[in-house]
């Protein structure tokens, strides 16, 4: 195309004005399409000479186009964009209520909850899971946690401080079985901590029965719960249920405010074989006396609120974990007598916090078909007789008949 002005041809068709005159140049004609390689077969420009419209305007038509298809520009470019631009996103493809979670899990969702709850356990007006469970549940969730984080990848530094045993499987299986026990320990008066203990034991129990549990490399395969429903198995599965009834029913009473009740309170009603010199005033007993309402000032208490009551509860359900364990797996000598050990301590609990009531009779005869099943185990008579291991030596009727000598030799 030349300048109508100057006669100079233009070098590039697109160019609006002679670079020459400066005069408007006619108007250009229909180019046709230009093949994707155009910018790979235009020579480069060395960076040492001036730069042209029509290479100018190359570049932003080259950036304009890279835009349209989503492409990063070349870093010399003009219309290089910030770098933030093509930052990776975050590859997580959970539920979006997970995202800011720490390690993506329902298991450290559930551990606040659970936390959340016993800091809630200190007031007054609160139920409490005991010395004894409160320190199992920081441990196990402490241990938990570091699981989860260290599984995801982005372990914190606190995590390698964690000892590697508390990293082994068998500790989330078992925090989750404490969970479910303490929770059964709860369930002795509704309140706002029963719900939330609740709902961080199904969170963490859904998830690490998937992971620890019922997976092809979970703990579950070393356990048979259908063994416990055989004789005399079933004898301790009844009697730790019994037991665990027992501590709901009454264990005795208080007076109003937790203290025992003195032998020698007052009873509402005459006074029967008193001596003859005593003498009883006439006086109106006063409306609002607890001692001589009906039943006032004295309640009765449950198994639960003895000290220590979740000792026997978590005692009594290490023997059903025991018993539900499979022949082959293999285990120390001393795991014989842990469930006369379980029996024991229960034993020893019971007869501190004795009393004229429903509660510990019942208890106490749950506990015998429990010390049953005990014996059995510690003398070895709890296995089935087809999965029994086999002698040392075990003797072999034929094997006399192979070393006898033939009728005819002469030695």
């Amino acid at each position: 195309m030349q300048c109508p002005e100057c006669g100079e041809s233009a070098a590039d068709v697109r160019l609006m004005y002679c670079e020459n005159c400066g005069a408007k140049m006619p108007a250009r004609p229909a180019a046709p399409p230009r093949a994707s390689s155009a910018k790979s077969q235009r020579p480069s420009r060395p960076m040492t000479e001036p730069a042209y419209a029509a290479e100018i305007l190359d570049e932003e038509e080259d950036a304009r186009q890279q835009g349209r298809t989503g492409a990063a520009p070349p870093r010399g470019s003009k219309a290089q964009p910030p770098p933030d631009a093509y930052e990776e996103e975050d590859s997580y493809t959970g539920p979006r209520w997970l995202k800011d979670v720490p390690g993506h899990s329902r298991s450290v969702v559930g551990v606040g909850l659970v936390t959340f709850s016993l800091v809630l356990s200190i007031l007054p007006f609160f139920p409490s899971v005991g010395v004894l469970g409160t320190l199992l549940t920081l441990v196990g969730s402490v241990a938990l946690v570091a699981r989860e984080l260290r599984r995801d990848g982005n372990a914190p530094g606190w995590v390698d401080h964690v000892p590697l045993v508390l990293m082994r499987p068998e500790v989330p299986a078992a925090f989750t079985l404490l969970l479910v026990a303490l929770t059964v320990r709860l369930l002795s008066g509704f309140n706002l901590l029963l719900p939330l203990w609740a709902a961080g034991t199904l969170l963490i129990a859904l998830e690490q029965s998937k992971l620890v549990i019922a997976g092809p490399d979970g703990v579950g395969r070393d356990f048979d719960p259908r063994s416990l429903l055989g004789f005399p198995r079933v004898l301790a599965l009844a009697g730790v249920a019994v037991c665990v009834v027992a501590l709901f029913l009454p264990w005795g009473t208080v007076m109003a405010d937790g203290s025992p009740l003195p032998d020698n309170a007052p009873v509402p009603g005459s006074v029967r074989g008193a001596p003859p010199e005593l003498r009883v005033l006439p006086t109106t007993r006063p409306s609002d006396d607890s001692l001589y309402s009906l039943g006032g000032g004295v309640a009765s208490r449950s198994g639960w609120d003895l000290p220590l009551s979740d000792l026997p509860l978590l005692a009594l359900l290490s023997l059903l974990v025991l018993a539900a364990l499979r022949p082959d797996v293999e285990r120390p000598a001393f795991l014989r007598w842990v469930p006369v050990g379980a029996v024991s301590v229960s034993l020893l609990w019971a007869l501190a916090g004795v009393k004229l009531a429903v509660g510990p009779f019942a208890f106490l005869l749950g506990l015998g078909a429990v010390g049953f099943h005990a014996v059995r185990h510690a003398l070895g008579r709890d296995e089935p007789q087809g999965l029994l291991p086999p002698e040392d030596d075990p003797y072999d009727p034929d094997q006399d008949l192979e070393t006898e000598p033939e009728p005819g030799y002469r030695g």
